[in-house]
């Protein structure tokens, strides 16, 4: 297994330095399994500081269809030809329709009665029960569909990430049509099981676990790593090597899968920032395709909030990012063991 770095070296007369040669390195790292390529960039990183949420919080209380006062007067029921249910509860966390789908099989998990958490606030208990939540919706939906074989689970946690809405809520897919991502993989598991005759998870797991750079824990069921070719600022990837769909979720692999979360919640905490993506991907048709989970960070760059995606990741779809997996992966490392 390749991991391919190509390093780039810039080079200017620096006015900070009396106008003298001044170089840069900048690395573009190529995903060992697609091809992507993301790039490691040489700026200088300031230490974000905590922001203050609380008139953003306050302010969208005035009105949440997710609160509980509200949340079964106003959120829709599923439709009793497609599933055995009207809504799926476990515990505080409940999964009904999405109201504005992405596909025809769009759900939302309201995690908790709480109107807003903070990473670091986040329970086993929440996280367990919203995704077991979210997983008895998905195993309802192929009994009426069985075509609908790209299922996911979703978190855009706060605006910046990309939600609508501050109450804490996953959003749930089950659909006959790949995303782009499902689109780009599954050639890529065909092509690497074609030329090595081995899986690719696995040959993943060996090597990275042979190296240490990227291998943040490889204990019980699920390896989690540091991506090599990060998707976002930093980019943890979780493989459940003993799935295959939500059914096969089980309770103790749930409990490995939810600590696995925590920790990396926690460590999004630490370093101020409060926004993330995650997406955790399943493909039933498909025994190339392990189920897998990965957690990227929001940031706003400071002073002026400026957005992390730009024209690179918008129109090149070429991730940038500062900080090297290598050294999120020891920081990580840290905390899980703890």
């Amino acid at each position: 297994m390749d991991f391919i770095k190509i390093i780039k070296t810039s080079r200017f007369l620096d006015p900070a330095r009396g106008f003298a040669e001044t170089k840069r390195f900048s690395e573009v790292r190529v995903d060992p399994l697609t091809g992507h390529t993301s790039r490691v960039l040489d700026f200088p990183v300031k230490e974000l500081g905590r922001e203050n949420l609380s008139r953003l919080v306050e302010d969208s209380r005035a009105f949440c269809p997710f609160c509980p006062e509200v949340v079964k007067q106003v959120t829709p029921k599923f439709h009793p030809d497609l599933l055995r249910q009207e809504r799926y509860a476990k515990g505080e966390a409940l999964c009904v329709p999405n109201a504005f789908p992405y596909d025809e099989n769009g759900a939302v998990c309201i995690m908790c009665q709480q109107h807003y958490l903070a990473l670091k606030d986040f329970s086993a208990g929440i996280l367990e029960d919203a995704l077991q939540c979210c997983f008895d919706y998905l195993k309802d939906v192929v009994l009426t569909q069985p075509d609908m074989v790209y299922q996911s689970v979703n978190w855009n946690y706060m605006p910046l990430a990309g939600g609508s809405l501050i109450h804490p809520h996953l959003q749930i897919t089950a659909s006959s049509s790949s995303t782009n991502y499902y689109t780009d993989m599954v050639p890529a598991l065909e092509r690497y099981e074609r030329e090595h005759g081995r899986d690719f998870w696995s040959d993943l797991r060996d090597e990275e676990c042979r190296t240490g750079e990227r291998c943040i824990s490889a204990e019980g069921d699920i390896t989690w790593l540091a991506a090599f070719a990060p998707m976002g600022v930093f980019d943890v990837l979780g493989v459940l090597h003993r799935a295959h769909g939500p059914a096969d979720v089980h309770e103790d692999l749930l409990h490995e899968l939810v600590q696995g979360i925590l920790h990396v919640l926690g460590y999004i905490d630490s370093l101020h920032m409060h926004s993330l993506n995650m997406s955790l991907y399943f493909l039933l048709d498909n025994s190339r395709f392990v189920p897998h989970l990965r957690i990227c960070p929001r940031v706003s760059i400071p002073p002026f909030g400026t957005s992390q995606i730009n024209y690179m990741k918008m129109l090149h779809n070429e991730t940038l990012t500062t900080l090297k997996p290598e050294e999120v992966c020891s920081d990580l490392r840290a905390v899980w063991h703890e």
